[in-house]
């Protein structure tokens, strides 16, 4: 109740504010969110206002748009291949700076040329064409031919989208009232830690007519913080680490399996 009357509140100022023939607000119901040893996932809610010409049908009014991009990451992906009966990596690619999580929806279903043209979503293949790979930063390693490629980047998505982490929808976002709106946005257990960015952009007549964008965090808390911070930090010690409690449980299970025995 109390956010659908945040949502009236801003919605009414955009409306009888006599100088704005289109309003556009947004909110949401966090600005932080903490993952800590329980963290199984969360919903972001987004809401919002958008106001156009209230003589016309729903159908000729704005589309809304929601991205939620996270932060940047370089992913390394590796294909394995037969040798003498044992699968061995052959061949390796790293796509640099590609968001760690990315969320895209909209109200309507949007052409591809539109998000192509407006720079908005993942690297797309056009119907007809090859993809444009210079909109990528990529270290091919022996990589030459486009079939290689495009298998590649296939996998880099197939694997994000197997985690929760890419996801493109087209019936999130509910409308209320005409124009009122809220959107749930799954936030997975695997999402990277840093700043997201969500951006709205109101669609008129096919073009982005307004855009709106804000900042969340994602943040380790307690004891899941240490631990990262500890891995990040000191890689070889937290490994031996590992090795030590993996070897302690693995002969404490074995002393207490041959004593069960004697029994």
């Amino acid at each position: 109740m109390i956010k659908q009357l945040i949502i009236l509140f801003y919605f009414l100022t955009g409306v009888m504010t006599p100088s704005i023939s289109i309003a556009l607000v947004i909110g949401s119901d966090q600005e932080e969110i903490y993952i800590d040893a329980n963290f199984s996932g969360e919903e972001l809610l987004v809401f919002g206002a958008f106001y156009s010409d209230p003589s016309q049908s729903r159908d000729s009014k704005s589309d809304i748009l929601i991205e939620v991009v996270g932060p940047l990451e370089d992913v390394a992906l590796r294909k394995k291949d037969s040798y003498f009966g044992f699968w061995l990596n052959s061949k390796s690619v790293t796509f640099r700076d590609v968001p760690g999580f990315y969320y895209l929806s909209s109200t309507s279903e949007l052409a591809d040329e539109f998000l192509i043209n407006n720079q908005i979503g993942l690297l797309e293949k056009k119907k007809s064409e090859m993809i444009d790979w210079s909109l990528l930063t990529t270290d091919w390693g022996s990589i030459i031919n486009e079939k290689e490629k495009e298998e590649f980047y296939n996998a880099l998505i197939r694997t994000k989208q197997n985690d929760s982490l890419y996801k493109q929808v087209s019936d999130e976002i509910e409308i209320i009232d005409g124009n009122l709106f809220r959107s749930y946005i799954d936030i997975p257990n695997t999402v990277p830690v840093g700043e997201y960015t969500v951006n709205l952009h109101l669609i008129i007549d096919n073009e982005i007519s307004q855009e709106y964008s804000y900042n969340f965090m994602v943040t380790r808390v307690g004891i899941e913080e240490a631990i990262y911070s500890f891995s990040k930090n000191y890689p070889f010690f937290y490994g031996l680490i590992s090795l030590i409690i993996a070897i302690i449980i693995g002969w404490s299970g074995a002393e207490i399996f041959k004593r069960f025995r004697r029994i």
